[in-house]
Formats: structure tokens, C-alpha cells, sequence
């Protein structure tokens, strides 16, 4: 069996991913050869039963590989599939998956969160504080709200790169318009401040939030 999971809600994609892949008792990443594949799932490793399925697991699969017929003969294998995208297909892209389980993931934005995330790309530090604390005054969790800002620069170097596929046009046009005010290595080290602070947050290293803006935005 394959399973597709795929779409632009990427947090609840990895969530939902690692509780699937419980139901299994072992999961392997595949990072050999197309053609190698079909035989990996026709056949079993040494410290694989006999009477339990297993799961291989594709991040982000070429879809030039992803052909019909070759789908077909690995659904038929003695283990299952799952291929992860790390954005949403298109009506197009999903017709060859027809015999699959499409699991698709899109981002749950609260409306009150793109304030925030329009001063960021914008590069308006003012607008881009007074939203943070407005949020945080507001009780948003603030892991979400990291969450929501590692989006959206992400979001914003796929369109800089021209990587645009999967994402929703009216995302795309939005934030062509900001593009401008960016170049990718502004992008590296705002998303590696985030990451830094998500980190640190997690060791119970907590500071202002007010210290990350000013490294996005400087």
C-alpha cells in the first residue's frame, strides 16, 4: 500500500506522520536508487518478521519518477510506502496517486497571526513588536508562534527561488511583493535565529522575544 502525505501545513504533516508510522514495527528512510526500490519493498531485512508489514518512507520524491505504472508495482509490495512532500500537489500532480491514501495537511493560520507575519516579511520592525506582544498579551503559545514566522520566511525563500508549486497563488503574489526587501542570505540567517531561539527555549534559556525581531529585521 502508499501513502501520500502532502500539503503546505507542514507541522501537523510531521505530527500526524509520527503517530502513523507507530502502527508499524519498524520505519526505514529510503536514500537509494529509484530502480532499487521496488525490490527494498518485495523483500524483508534480517530483522524484519515474517508476518508483520513494514514501512519505507521517501521524503520529498521526484515526481518526474513517480509514474504510473512504477506506483503500481510498488503498492503491490510486501511493505508499505509512504511518500512525503514537503508541500501541497496539485489536482494534476494527485490523478497519479489513484490508488493510493492521500493524506493532505493544510496550514491552520488563526487570522489574527498574519499581522504579525506581514510586518515580518514587510521588514517593519515597529509593526512587527507591537504584533508580537499583542499576540503574546493575547495568550498565543508562543512555540506556535514561532512555528508561524518559520512558515512564512520559508514560505517567502520558495518564492525568492521560484520554488512556487504547492503553494496558494494569493500567498505567492503577497509575497512577491515583499521579495524585494530580501536576499536569500538575509533569509539563512533570520530562519537560524529562529531555529537558534526555538532551541534555546527549549533548553529553558528564555529571553525577550523583542531580541529575535531585531535579528529578523535588521
Amino acid at each position: 500500500m502508499i501513502f501520500v502525505f502532502h500539503g503546505e501545513g507542514q507541522p501537523a504533516l510531521r505530527e500526524n506522520f509520527l503517530r502513523f508510522k507507530q502502527r508499524y514495527a519498524s520505519t526505514s528512510f529510503w536514500e537509494g536508487e529509484v530502480e532499487e526500490l521496488a525490490h527494498r519493498l518485495s523483500s524483508l531485512s534480517l530483522f524484519e518478521k515474517q508476518d508483520q508489514r513494514q514501512l519505507v518512507a521517501w521524503e520529498d520524491p521526484p515526481l518526474k519518477e513517480l509514474a504510473k505504472p512504477r506506483l503500481a508495482e510498488w503498492g503491490k509490495g510486501e511493505q508499505d510506502l509512504a511518500l512525503i512532500f514537503p508541500h501541497r500537489l496539485s489536482a494534476g500532480d494527485l490523478e497519479r496517486f489513484s490508488d493510493a491514501k492521500i493524506f493532505s495537511f493544510v496550514p491552520q493560520i488563526p487570522k489574527d497571526v498574519f499581522p504579525l507575519l506581514d510586518a515580518l516579511v514587510s521588514r517593519n520592525r515597529k509593526a512587527a513588536l507591537l504584533h508580537v506582544h499583542r499576540l503574546l498579551g493575547e495568550g498565543k503559545d508562543l512555540d506556535f508562534i514561532l512555528k508561524m514566522i518559520v512558515w512564512q520566511l520559508r514560505a517567502l525563500v520558495r518564492v525568492k527561488s521560484g520554488a512556487v508549486r504547492g503553494i496558494n497563488p494569493y500567498v505567492v503574489k503577497k509575497l512577491q511583493k515583499y521579495a524585494g526587501a530580501w536576499d536569500l542570505e538575509k533569509l539563512r540567517r533570520a530562519l537560524s535565529a529562529v531555529l537558534e531561539e526555538d532551541l534555546r527555549r527549549k533548553q529553558g534559556k528564555k529571553r525577550p522575544l523583542d531580541l529575535l525581531i531585531n535579528r529578523i529585521i535588521r
